[in-house]
């Protein structure tokens, strides 16, 4: 009787210690995820990584940061490296016209992007772009969005009737600007922040007021940022939308309820100086997080506008039920 009550105190204490073992034992009930996100993303995946909020939910995850511009970030999603990704929603959409295996998940940030005039340049007004020079990065929706919704909101084509100078990566935008070889950048967050509080440039329209205007609609966000996952990781593990989502929210209640600990982490992945942080934290329009139908209306009329304009291609955006069933996961 002895040795069986000490057999079952012995279960029953591993038992415990089981129960008691949060990160790596519960973490082996899920499996592995691998996330990776843009070094100047700005879409509070980084508070994910820092926190690692997927791994409070039970997954082992591998995180890591991709530097430079969006496409090598996507380019690891397609070939299967990593299981998920943030994503600028437009090249997102683009990807899976052509044929790219991903679904949209969940949001992360509204629009990020502006138009910064360099400062003395005699440019006072959106129209004043014609025939100047202005940087880019021409694969990133950034620059296909403000272009987009400029020619519908202003009539004038960036791309045709200013001089575009394309650069690689967002620090190439600042040292153009910064030498003068530029009249104007189209940037997004931080490096257009970091581009004001210098001095270098001065905001001539931000990407959400260029929306406004060009769509008459004085509510909603439109997404810059958005998270993808694999179809084929979705397929097997269909729970990490949900908890992706989740995780976001608890990062973007990070953000807004713990500044200096989001703008601590935001540092340490960027590299930014404090004060360049500072200011985009404060100007960031908003972070979003999950996917409701207010949402999912407002991402149906930016892919209508893209398609509009030539970026996007397929009739499936044309197409709002399609939309729903094939371009989102709403699990």
């Amino acid at each position: 009787m002895n040795r069986a009550r000490r057999t079952f105190l012995k279960t029953g204490g591993a038992a415990v210690a089981v129960l008691g073992a949060p990160a790596l034992l519960r973490a082996q009930g899920k499996g592995k995820v691998k996330l990776a996100y843009l070094q100047l993303g700005w879409a509070a995946t980084e508070i994910i990584h820092k926190e690692d909020l997927l791994g409070k939910r039970g997954w082992q995850a591998e995180y890591s940061i991709v530097p430079g511009s969006p496409v090598p970030l996507l380019n690891q999603l397609t070939a299967r490296n990593v299981d998920a990704i943030d994503m600028s929603f437009a090249l997102a959409a683009k990807a899976f016209e052509d044929g790219a295996p991903l679904k949209v998940t969940g949001v992360a940030t509204a629009v990020l992007g502006a138009i910064v005039a360099r400062t003395g340049a005699g440019v006072s007004k959106v129209e004043d772009l014609k025939g100047r020079k202005v940087a880019a990065i021409v694969g990133t929706s950034t620059f296909f969005d403000i272009r987009a919704l400029t020619l519908k909101g202003y009539g004038f084509d960036l791309q045709r009737d200013a001089q575009i100078v394309t650069a690689t990566a967002p620090p190439d935008m600042v040292t153009l600007l910064g030498k003068g070889d530029v009249d104007a950048i189209l940037a997004w967050q931080p490096i257009t922040d970091q581009v004001v509080l210098r001095g270098q440039g001065v905001y001539l329209a931000k990407q959400i007021d260029l929306w406004r205007k060009a769509t008459g609609r004085a509510s909603g966000f439109p997404v810059h940022v958005c998270y993808l996952v694999h179809n084929d990781f979705l397929t097997r593990n269909a729970s990490i939308a949900k908890d992706l989502n989740d995780a976001q929210k608890d990062a973007v209640d990070v953000w807004y309820n713990k500044p200096d600990r989001a703008m601590e982490i935001v540092a340490d992945v960027t590299k930014l100086p404090p004060d360049v942080i500072k200011v985009a934290h404060r100007e960031t329009v908003k972070m979003l997080s999950g996917l409701p139908d207010e949402q999912v209306d407002t991402l149906i009329a930016q892919l209508k506008i893209n398609k509009e304009f030539g970026f996007l291609k397929s009739d499936l955006w044309d197409n709002p039920d399609r939309i729903r069933r094939e371009f989102f996961h709403r699990g």
